[in-house]
């Protein structure tokens, strides 16, 4: 099932660019991007390495929630 306000939530945390005859999904902050021709298979790619830093607090600027150093102060 797929939860729209986790897809939200990816998109104001990413950039999607067409190039040519490819497109570009890439982190707001920089850590990570995609690139490839078929964009359905690009945001799935993405969606995981946005959640790997999701769970690490990486964009609690933006969506909120406990931030990298709380995460790390947790454990």
């Amino acid at each position: 099932m797929i939860d729209f306000n986790r897809l939200k939530e990816f998109g104001r945390c990413t950039t999607v660019k067409q190039e040519l005859d490819s497109y570009v999904v890439s982190c707001n902050l920089g850590l990570w991007s995609v690139q490839g021709p078929y964009l359905f298979t690009l945001i799935t790619e993405a969606l995981r390495y946005w959640e790997c830093y999701l769970d690490d607090g990486e964009y609690s600027d933006i969506l909120g929630g406990p931030s990298v150093l709380d995460k790390l102060m947790e454990e």
